[in-house]
């Protein structure tokens, strides 16, 4: 006689839930089973987890996964039609659903001298047509013939902007303007509200030779507004004109809003346009991009570019299980949704990529740290997680000691620099070869640490060195060859495409960020009650808020 479980329907396998069956089995495995010292199957098992992509070599080795990891992966990926969305992102479809808009980035690098996707044609136009507005605006710079209020000509560029509008020009200048004779005119970033960055660049740069650059997608950042305000205060003061004026010599404004800019006294031969359809934290490749040019020049920011097109070629026409951005989308997925890893670690061993963690927070959780899916729906399952990090060699000594030896469980990218170029002093060179060889060992210590804890104490220091070290921390290695502008232009674009594939991988919106609004509102009313002014609407405020405000204006008084 049949028992009642042998009728049952046989359960139906999706491939999420075969990803849960495989992380559950995976569970009883660690990193030092996966890399076995010596075994033929392990070393199979590294080569298949590197990709290479022209300067960039990826090393998935120390992940918890294994080559059916990503088979199973991939099929996931299949399953949330993947290759059918990413093709209506470089056709322009509006895959902003919440905005009604398309999200066309890419747009901004494809070059002249190639025909875009159909459905990019106009978009593509267009950013050609405002590169060659920047190229102008760059070359009058450099020419010597940009002069200020006062005649002279233009040697300092005070770059003001806040989130996408300063990250990544910022994260780009600061990698690659390691040399002087690379610098064609300086570039001063400030993004605080505060002043705090602007009031040392108004007391030590010359007034009659700074021009302002005004980036700001909406021109209504109040973090903008403020502080160019006081820069224009600043420069009007010193050289005793009005502001109108400074704005008529030394001010370009870069916006998706050019009536906004127009209002605020900026000429329109010193406006630069980019569409609502590139988001603020995809825009390092629009105008934007403008100081990046100023400093470095018009050849290195074509680089930029050219490095972010060819990882959009390749991740556009890239089957799944070669494609860079979606291995590191899903690895990352993986890490998240089935191993229950909360927070991520970025760890560039250069002090010259010293912005990527913060660049990368923004890329990545303002795209994709959402809970409601494109559905309506609250999802049910892990997002993306928190991003975080340093400097590796910084972190080494604040807070790999929690990493190694806490309990909580992180995952990471190591991001190492193969080779530096040199200065012309022989002497110095040497110095600075050792010094680099030093920071790769380091890197790629910690990473075999993170992964094998214990395990990767040499036999010889066995009851010689303290123990505990967990290990078992999934991480990548990101290798560069040189640290040039065509590499971190691939690898920015890497990662942005990671994110369009993560959040199709979790359904949703990874081109809005409504999360970011009520604090602003919320801000606007408390600076009206610090300023006596008077309130529209005015909030009840709670009584930690309230007695804030008391102590506040207290002391101000």
């Amino acid at each position: 006689m049949n028992s009642p479980l042998s009728s049952a329907t046989p359960r139906v396998y999706t491939p999420v839930s075969e990803l849960h069956v495989h992380a559950e089995h995976l569970q009883a495995q660690s990193l030092s089973d996966l890399l076995g010292s010596g075994s033929t199957a392990a070393q199979q098992r590294a080569n298949a987890l590197a990709f290479t992509f022209g300067s960039l070599y990826i090393d998935f080795s120390k992940q918890r996964l294994t080559t059916q990891t990503l088979t199973l992966l991939k099929d996931w990926a299949e399953s949330c039609g993947l290759a059918a969305k990413r093709q209506a992102l470089f056709a322009g479809a509006k895959v902003n659903t919440s905005e009604r808009r398309a999200a066309l980035h890419v747009a901004a690098r494809w070059p002249s001298s190639e025909t875009p996707p159909e459905g990019m044609e106009r978009a593509a136009a267009f950013c050609q047509h405002q590169r060659e507005r920047m190229a102008e605006m760059v070359e009058r710079v450099h020419s010597g013939k940009w002069y200020g209020a006062t005649g002279q000509a233009i040697t300092d560029i005070v770059h003001i902007g806040v989130g996408g509008s300063d990250l990544g020009p910022k994260l780009v200048s600061e990698a690659l303007a390691d040399r002087p004779s690379s610098t064609k005119v300086n570039v001063h970033y400030v993004s605080t509200m505060d002043g705090a960055q602007l009031l040392p660049l108004m007391e030590c740069l010359n007034p009659e030779t700074t021009l302002l650059v005004l980036a700001s997608k909406s021109f209504t950042t109040a973090d903008t507004q403020f502080n160019v305000r006081t820069a224009l205060a600043w420069l009007s003061h010193a050289l005793e004109v009005d502001e109108a004026t400074v704005c008529r010599h030394q001010l370009i404004g870069v916006s998706s809003k050019p009536e906004k800019m127009t209002e605020f006294g900026v000429p329109e031969a010193q406006q630069l346009v980019f569409k609502e359809w590139i988001g603020g934290r995809f825009s390092l490749w629009s105008p934007i991009g403008i100081s990046v040019a100023m400093q470095l020049g018009l050849e290195c920011f074509d680089a930029l570019l050219a490095g972010a097109h060819a990882m959009d070629k390749h991740f556009l026409n890239t089957p799944i299980e070669e494609n860079l951005p979606a291995l590191v989308a899903l690895v990352g997925a993986w890490n998240s949704q089935f191993l229950n890893i909360p927070t991520h670690a970025v760890l560039p061993y250069d002090g010259r990529l010293k912005s990527l963690p913060a660049y990368l927070q923004q890329l990545e959780m303002e795209s994709n740290g959402k809970s409601v899916g494109l559905d309506g729906r609250s999802v049910t399952h892990a997002t993306c997680p928190i991003l975080w990090g340093d400097v590796g060699p910084n972190g080494q000594h604040a807070f790999y000691q929690l990493l190694h030896q806490g309990v909580h469980t992180v995952s990471a990218d190591f991001v190492a620099v193969a080779q530096r170029a040199g200065v012309g002093c022989e002497k110095i060179n040497r110095s600075l070869k050792a010094q680099e060889q030093l920071t790769l060992a380091h890197c790629l210590a910690q990473s075999q640490l993170f992964a094998l804890g214990d395990d990767a104490i040499p036999q010889a220091l066995r009851g010689l060195m303290a123990q505990g070290y967990r290990g078992n921390q999934p991480n990548s290695v990101v290798l560069l060859k040189t640290l040039d502008a065509w590499s971190i232009g691939a690898l920015l674009a890497l990662y942005e495409h990671k994110v369009f594939v993560q959040s199709v991988l979790w359904n949703l919106n990874p081109f809005d960020q409504p999360g970011v609004e009520l604090g602003k509102r919320l801000a606007t009313s408390l600076y009206q009650t610090l300023a006596d002014e008077p309130v529209e609407h005015q909030n009840v405020e709670d009584p930690s808020t309230a007695q804030l405000l008391h102590k506040v204006n207290e002391w101000r008084k």
